[in-house]
């Protein structure tokens, strides 16, 4: 049998510009919510982009669970709530591009192009519409999974620049106190990182924030406060996570005004 690169790489000599054979817009899958909270997931596709090459920089492994921990949110806060979040899914493998990186970085192929900008082009769409309904301020989260630290979840706005509206209206503990996103989580068993209670806003390098919350950040005019989390991978198979990630976002949210108390 031959091996699906090999394969790839035959047809493609052979059928020049077969790779762009993909409908871009199909590969995303956004829902368009009722609260002011967009969920996205750019790295738990498994969908071929054509018959494009395998990138040969950067991470190209899959985070596993990452999409269906945000639909079972979704599902967890609309069942509380009656109301549930955006979310915007990319279904494309990251193997192929990489939606967390600049263009330039993204893709080693012009023909990924299309699809790239069509999950780019959903969050920006998303980010308008709650912003025009939510004047009072609105959260992205972008969910990712890591397996470098497997027992620690950690945050990520570039050391607080992703979330300057929110530092700016509810300080330091928005962040990191007991009512903070990671702060539930913390309640609940979760280590996480930065701690909570911790001095400063410094985070790990490694999961500082990549470039949707960069792009996308309270510290853009056009942005809302976004933030990045990196569920290690034995948080990512606890049954638990969803519920509990459920609970973190709507207790960050009521004390922070997002939802009424």
């Amino acid at each position: 049998m031959l091996r699906r690169p090999f394969l790839s790489l035959l047809l493609t000599a052979l059928m020049p510009g077969i790779s762009k054979a993909y409908d871009a817009k199909s590969l995303v899958v956004t829902s368009k919510g009722t609260l002011p909270l967009i969920l996205s997931v750019p790295h738990d596709g498994g969908e071929y982009l054509g018959l494009l090459p395998v990138r040969k920089k950067g991470a190209v492994v899959r985070d596993a669970g990452t999409r269906d921990l945000a639909e079972r949110v979704a599902s967890i806060l609309e069942a509380r709530t009656g109301k549930r979040p955006y979310l915007v899914i990319a279904l494309f493998s990251r193997k192929y591009l990489d939606a967390n990186r600049s263009e330039q970085d993204a893709m080693e192929s012009d023909d990924a192009l299309p699809a790239y900008k069509a999950y780019h082009e959903q969050i920006a769409a998303c980010i308008s519409d709650v912003k025009a309904k939510f004047p009072a301020g609105a959260l992205l989260v972008d969910i990712h999974g890591q397996s470098d630290d497997p027992n620690t979840t950690f945050r990520g706005t570039r050391s607080g620049l992703t979330t300057k509206a929110l530092l700016a209206r509810h300080g330091q503990a928005s962040l990191q106190g007991d009512k903070s996103i990671t702060g539930v989580l913390a309640s609940k068993g979760y280590p996480v990182n930065p701690s909570v209670g911790a001095e400063t806003l410094r985070e790990d390098p490694r999961f500082a924030g990549g470039y949707t919350v960069a792009t996308y950040g309270s510290h853009r005019a056009e942005g809302i406060d976004a933030i990045q989390l990196e569920f290690g991978k034995n948080h990512r198979a606890n049954d638990r996570l969803a519920e509990d990630l459920a609970e973190a976002l709507s207790v960050f949210m009521t004390e922070y005004a997002l939802l009424p108390r």
